[in-house]
């Protein structure tokens, strides 16, 4: 069954079906490949100055699976399992190890978020993220500490105030080429300025496996999210995969 499976998910990768369905995000990693060349070597002019904006920091724990931890604007938090946004820490010491530095401006807009590495004694600065907004979208570059190395993209649209979509994607330079391994993307439906569902892309451009998902929440009385169905909208999907999108799944984290 395993390997009847498995020859049936390889037909699928290398049919003309599947390659239609991934022409639009392979026009996204066209675009993050763009932009890698663009800011590759920026970090030193989007650095400039910085701490002369900064009238807020904040600190916290945690929440290194998520890109950002605490201030991930994703909702992954809310149906993957292991997946949370740590705890911003109310004050802290000399002593004090965290995962994440938060700097914001006057207008309270974050600008900057460093990142750090916490094993036993070991805590240091790992990478720098960077902010380029314009108008409705905000672009966040995360570069290494140890060469100033562009590795991780992401893009923000807003409308309304509300986030519809969140774009990252994984990119680095080998052999002086861009290469893009991972595209994620969520967008969000929202129902009385209150987010109804929200659709899951996840892209790996050099083998074509593509994988969409939408979350359909519901509420309780209290007006919290508290359970969810999955549909499963494209790539190859097992009958497991079909039997689940019946189940109903209960959100992981009390929010609004």
């Amino acid at each position: 069954m395993m390997l009847n499976n498995m020859q049936r998910i390889d037909e699928y990768l290398k049919s003309d079906e599947n390659s239609k369905r991934c022409e639009p995000f392979d026009q996204l990693k066209i675009k993050y490949v763009a932009l890698h060349k663009l800011y590759a070597n920026s970090f030193h002019e989007l650095n400039k100055d910085l701490e002369s904006k900064v009238i807020k920091r904040e600190y916290a724990k945690g929440g290194e699976v998520l890109h950002r931890g605490f201030y991930s604007p994703s909702t992954l938090d809310l149906i993957v399992g292991n997946y949370n946004r740590g705890k911003l820490l109310k004050r802290i010491s000399n002593n004090t190890k965290y995962n994440y530095e938060y700097l914001f401006d006057a207008q309270n807009s974050l600008i900057c978020v460093y990142s750090y590495y916490i094993v036993e004694d070991v805590f240091k600065l790992i990478s720098t993220e960077l902010f380029v907004r314009n108008q409705n979208k905000v672009l966040s570059l995360v570069f290494s500490t140890d060469d100033y190395s562009l590795s991780f993209i992401s893009e923000c649209q807003f409308e309304n105030g509300k986030l519809i979509s969140y774009e990252t994607a994984l990119c680095e330079l080998l052999d002086s080429e861009v290469y893009c391994s991972e595209i994620n993307v969520e967008t969000y439906e929202y129902v009385d300025d209150l987010m109804k569902s929200m659709c899951w892309t996840r892209y790996s451009p050099s083998i074509k496996l593509l994988t969409q998902e939408r979350y359909i929440f519901s509420r309780d009385t209290d007006g919290f999210l508290s359970t969810y169905k999955v549909e499963h909208i494209e790539g190859f999907m097992p009958k497991m995969k079909e039997l689940q999108s019946r189940q109903i799944y209960n959100v992981r984290v009390k929010r609004r």
